[in-house]
């Protein structure tokens, strides 16, 4: 069977807008892949390469749309690109669906654009001339989304606070994809009618600039809840320390008048002893010793994280946990105390949560914390967990309730920050996490 190579080559070049359109779609979401590069690429290459080509060859032997193959490769494309990366399929169906968006606007936009270059075609797809500049739209359009693409976008997937919303988000760009695709005309001469082409030359662009804004703003307001949850917890750690430190100074007052009376409280004593009324020597001393065994919990030298570990010890108790401490950190110390106390407090919170539905004599957490070397601080924290905890490629838990590994990329943020890491266990039903802070950059 005979190919006409002009009408094959038109073919080729209109599918070829599966390639901007698959590099929006991965941009985004490129550092979350569950399998190698090679594999994505390799996978990504043979269905291009197979929707392109073969797309071309299929359409020109039964002179069909480009969209009969098109349409079909979209839900194969999806389907490879559910499976080579792990995210929420909410939050892969919102980057895909802006990729369908935008390349959709391209080959609309170029349907108005190239209108009178395309009067006198008589086949189902563009001429070569149309076919390019739909090609170099798609690529100033990904050229103009680039940074939103590779910078904020991620912040957005990465966002915790945002987890819930998606499944909201994916209407707007899923909604704008069906209505730039039910806009392509179907004929250039229907675009040719009265005034049409030059409006729609004009309105069409607000598509991809109301786009970009409302990423913007979308982005902006992730940005001022991320800023808000930060002071959220910079001031509960206050909080937190303001409570210990008036346990303290009640301590402290409490001993002062201890002090006071102790010349009256040795009279008295001694009175007791030489009259051999001991009943009412115990009854006397009671209270005495019970106010003494009233001291805050110091569990270390510095009081911000010695103010967290009071609040989670507290915390502990109330559901019959049992915390095994080993924190030895100074007062002076040489990273910030809010991120130390950050790390600490998700591990904690959701270690205590991890064992609170087990038996009680499981119910236990083991946390160290302390300077390895002098410019190196190691966190260690481990519990005993129920059921698995599968891990993604980054060794953090797969979030597969909205309970379950919440805190932990806070912890690896913050780790992050020092040029360190988070290192995940889970063997043995023991869940064990270790934290690595570098005061000083690494080479």
């Amino acid at each position: 069977m005979t190919i006409n190579m002009n009408l094959y080559v038109r073919y080729v070049i209109e599918l070829l807008m599966t390639v901007p359109a698959a590099v929006i779609a991965i941009l985004p979401i490129y550092y979350c892949r569950r399998v190698f590069t090679h594999y994505v690429f390799g996978l990504l290459s043979v269905l291009l390469v197979t929707t392109v080509f073969g797309g071309a060859a299929v359409c020109t032997i039964w002179n069909l749309p480009s969209n009969v193959i098109i349409f079909p490769t979209m839900l194969i494309m999806f389907l490879a690109y559910d499976f080579c990366f792990e995210l929420a399929v909410s939050k892969k169906l919102f980057c895909f669906a802006n990729a369908v968006m935008l390349c959709g606007f391209s080959t609309t936009y170029t349907t108005f654009l190239t209108a009178p270059l395309e009067l006198e075609n008589t086949e189902k797809v563009y001429t070569i001339s149309s076919g390019l500049i739909c090609l170099g739209v798609a690529l100033a359009v990904a050229g103009i989304f680039a940074h939103m693409l590779v910078v904020k976008f991620p912040q957005l997937l990465e966002n915790e606070a945002l987890d819930t919303m998606w499944k909201v988000f994916d209407i707007a760009p899923v909604t704008a994809s069906a209505g730039v695709i039910w806009m392509n005309p179907v004929s250039a001469s229907n675009v040719m009618t009265g005034r049409l082409r030059p409006i729609c030359i004009v309105v069409l662009l607000a598509i991809p600039t109301v786009a970009m804004f409302l990423y913007q703003m979308f982005w902006w307001l992730a940005k001022k809840m991320t800023e808000s949850a930060e002071l959220q917890q910079s001031y509960d750690l206050l909080r937190m320390e303001e409570k210990q430190f008036q346990v303290t100074y009640r301590h402290l007052m409490d001993l002062k008048e201890m002090r006071h009376d102790f010349r009256q409280h040795l009279l008295i004593i001694s009175e007791y002893i030489e009259t051999g009324q001991i009943e009412k020597l115990k009854e006397y001393i009671a209270p005495l010793v019970q106010s003494v065994e009233k001291k805050p919990i110091q569990r270390c030298e510095n009081q911000a994280v010695n103010a967290i570990i009071s609040h989670y010890d507290t915390l502990a108790s109330e559901q019959n946990v049992r915390v095994l401490w080993g924190v030895h950190l100074d007062e002076n110390l040489p990273v910030s105390e809010a991120d130390i106390c950050r790390v600490i407090g998700n591990l904690l919170e959701n270690a205590i949560h991890a064992v609170s539905g087990l038996y009680e004599s499981d119910r236990f957490v083991d946390l160290r914390a302390g300077m390895i070397e002098e410019d190196t601080l190691a966190i260690h924290i481990a519990n005993p967990y129920k059921g698995s905890i599968p891990l993604d490629k980054e060794g953090l838990p797969i979030i597969q309730n909205k309970n379950h590994g919440i805190g932990l990329r806070s912890v690896k943020s913050a780790a992050e920050k020092y040029n360190g890491e988070v290192i995940i266990l889970t063997k043995h039903q023991k869940f064990e996490v270790d934290v690595i802070m570098h005061t000083k950059p690494q080479k």
